[in-house]
């Protein structure tokens, strides 16, 4: 890991720049059925989403809709993942050197069914992983539910891309703002902190698990959470880990740094994981298009980051994770 003195914190004027930005968290909007829920969906398009690519030196973006087939059921999910899937696999095929795509999948009421969508997305579709969300119905990644499932993602050694949702019990305290400005980042807190205490990160430690925005609020939190789990006990049936069990476990993680390029959340970020484990991420259509180029330069300014590093976070960390994807970026591009 870096080591970062508190005099990092202050940027220094943009004097290098990240080529070949491989942005790992970028959504398509779909009028095939059931979407994630919210108040206003924006304007999506591929042609849209290339220009935005080009004006702002993004080579590869990397396609999901995490969440879709978790607001239906049984078959319908199963049908609907099925769709979003085949939609996904058309757009890398059109464009196979801008684009990667992540497996959505049927919610976890349906095992047998999201098995084989898995199998059938990476398979046959070839798709470069899965994407999932932080907590379906409020049982969140780490429970045992979940473990017929991520036994299968280990053994593949697949890339899990995770996404924060809203918990059904936060919306009597979300304030009457969006979810995304507070919810989001406690909903990616608590995925990562029972990962972790529940002993799944360390089971399942082949799946290449991405948290998105910066870790939520971990970063900040993770002295907090190494004291007081010794404190408190890591919760019921949980087996007690050392501070240094806790650390690992979090750094084991794969960071985007989707509105987390403020100097503090760089600092914060890097005294818990190496720079092997942060890559760009923009949120496109969700966040506009005029917060790329401040994240950019946010990260290209930053005193704690190398040449080397800043190639890291743009695209070779990104590339380890896409073996694919990597590929074809090396093919020439079509006009």
């Amino acid at each position: 890991m870096s080591n970062v003195q508190k005099s990092d914190i202050l940027s220094t004027p943009a004097t290098r720049k990240m080529t070949g930005i491989i942005d790992v968290h970028s959504h398509i909007i779909t009028n095939l059925g059931s979407q994630a829920p919210t108040d206003k969906l924006p304007p999506w398009s591929i042609e849209q989403t290339l220009s935005l690519m080009d004006a702002n030196g993004i080579a590869a973006s990397v396609l999901s809709l995490p969440d879709s087939a978790n607001h239906t059921k049984g078959e319908d999910a199963c049908q609907l993942a099925r769709q979003i899937n085949e939609q996904l696999a058309d757009i890398v095929s059109k464009h196979p050197t801008r684009f990667g795509a992540m497996a959505t999948l049927p919610a976890m009421a349906a095992t047998d069914g999201l098995l084989e969508e898995m199998a059938y997305a990476l398979d046959t579709l070839q798709l470069d992983g899965v994407a999932t969300s932080t907590s379906i119905d409020d049982i969140y990644l780490g429970d045992a539910r979940y473990d017929r499932w991520f036994e299968e993602m280990n053994r593949r050694g697949v890339t899990l891309f995770v996404h924060p949702v809203p918990a059904n019990a936060s919306r009597s305290v979300d304030l009457g703002i969006d979810v995304s400005i507070l919810e989001f980042m406690f909903d990616t807190t608590r995925m990562l902190t029972n990962m972790v205490l529940s002993g799944a990160k360390n089971r399942f430690s082949k799946i290449n698990m991405i948290s998105t925005h910066g870790g939520g609020t971990i970063p900040y939190l993770i002295t907090r959470v190494e004291t007081l789990a010794k404190v408190f006990g890591p919760g019921k049936g949980n087996a007690q880990l050392s501070p240094g069990e806790i650390r690992e476990g979090l750094a084991s993680f794969y960071y985007d740094l989707t509105a987390a390029t403020s100097p503090a959340q760089l600092f914060a970020l890097q005294q818990m994981v190496p720079v092997s484990r942060l890559m760009m991420g923009f949120d496109n259509p969700f966040m506009p298009e005029w917060t790329i180029p401040p994240a950019i330069q946010d990260v290209q300014r930053w005193n704690g980051f190398s040449d080397t590093d800043l190639a890291s976070i743009a695209h070779r960390n990104a590339e380890s994770l896409y073996p694919a994807l990597a590929v074809r970026l090396q093919q020439p591009k079509a006009a």
